[in-house]
């Protein structure tokens, strides 16, 4: 295989994709310039669906098997002070052997490596052990719309999703769940010259964030995808004007766990509230949220370390890549956790840096794009 002419119309590709701007909900250019690519690249089936995700299928060896599906998304985070950028955004420069631009690491750059594996196999006249479908999905950024539509109706077997998440090209088995809830404090409004004539809920809350940072350290942990973390986000009064205390005070409690479930977390967060009346709500609005009534531990995605197929898949990047790659967790949320349902095993697998993603100056190693070009290869092959 010509890994040197394969590696530099991967990176050319990856530039294009750089250079081509798709915010949530403006992912339609970059969605056709990935269609041509794959098109031009000779895939067996292209299309897109009906809310805008894209997919490309090269068939298999053995068809009867569930398919590896190689997921991505389309949209990019904004680039936010362009003055602190050091080459533009858009423009996919090469500087000191990196791709850099916004979306490069998280997630271009990847998508390429995962499109341009399946078309080095094509290009040797092989095909892989089974079916291969790319997923370039919409509207990560902003929820994973895309995703879930996915899930929701895809309509052929799936053996493995690999994630193109920044994983340093190791393997990443998964990450923590999300539960964002809302807690108010409910007390009387008065003239803030006459304090004495309301119950003012600020108070309340000074004394719960008190709590909840002495609580941190205790917090309970999953072994492999680490401890439970909540962050206290946005505060709201019902009040703007500056001469009257509130009736009620409220904060967004932003919990990522894989060792709570909902009952537990509302229980905690009761605890810590006190006597103070107080109420509890969903983030996320209608319906009710999924950690209601619930003793269901909260996960993102999580695919154990021992199972047959990251056994498997760890064997197969490791003879492509020449070394072994070493199995991490995200410490972020993917795409991975609207996948759950489907019941198949996900991994993530990526030559882009964590750290890279979402920051000024965002970029990503040529270098090791070769290396997951390599391990992706060997993925198709042999798994």
């Amino acid at each position: 295989m010509d890994w040197k002419n394969l590696l530099d119309d991967c990176v050319d590709f990856s530039r294009r994709l750089v250079q081509t701007p798709s915010m949530p909900h403006e992912e339609a250019a970059i969605a056709a310039l990935a269609v041509a690519e794959m098109r031009r690249l000779g895939f067996d089936e292209v299309w897109l669906d009906e809310v805008g995700n894209v997919n490309g299928r090269v068939h298999g060896q053995d068809r009867s098997l569930g398919a590896i599906v190689l997921n991505s998304h389309l949209d990019h985070v904004d680039p936010g002070d362009l003055d602190l950028w050091p080459v533009p955004p858009f423009a996919g420069e090469i500087v000191d052997g990196r791709l850099a631009g916004r979306g490069s690491a998280d997630i271009k750059g990847p998508m390429a490596v995962q499109i341009y594996s399946m078309a080095a196999l094509l290009g040797v006249g092989e095909r892989p052990r089974r079916d291969v479908v790319f997923s370039g999905v919409v509207q990560e950024e902003i929820g994973g719309a895309g995703a879930v539509h996915w899930a929701e109706n895809v309509d052929y077997p799936v053996g493995l999703i690999v994630l193109g998440e920044p994983s340093d090209n190791n393997i990443a088995l998964g990450h923590r769940g999300i539960a964002q809830m809302w807690l108010t404090f409910h007390g009387r409004s008065a003239h803030a010259s006459v304090p004495h004539k309301g119950e003012n809920p600020n108070f309340a809350l000074a004394d719960f964030l008190q709590k909840l940072a002495a609580a941190k350290p205790s917090l309970s942990s999953h072994p492999l995808l680490g401890q439970t973390t909540v962050s206290p986000t946005i505060i709201e009064v019902d009040t703007h004007s500056p001469n009257v205390t509130p009736a009620w005070t409220r904060v967004l409690l932003d919990f990522r766990t894989a060792s709570e479930s909902g009952n537990s977390l509302q229980a905690l967060v009761h605890q810590w509230a006190g006597d103070w009346p107080h109420a509890i709500t969903n983030a996320w609005g209608a319906p009710p949220p999924p950690f209601a009534d619930s003793d269901e531990m909260i996960y993102g995605y999580y695919t154990p370390p021992e199972s047959e197929a990251v056994q498997k898949a760890r064997a197969a990047i490791t003879q492509g890549m020449g070394r072994e790659p070493e199995l991490m967790r995200y410490g972020f949320a993917t795409d991975g956790r609207h996948f759950v349902p489907l019941n198949v095993p996900i991994i993530g697998y990526s030559p882009a840096e964590e750290e890279q993603a979402h920051i000024a100056g965002e970029s990503i190693s040529i270098t090791k794009m070769e290396e997951a070009l390599r391990g992706h290869v060997e993925l198709l092959r042999q798994f």
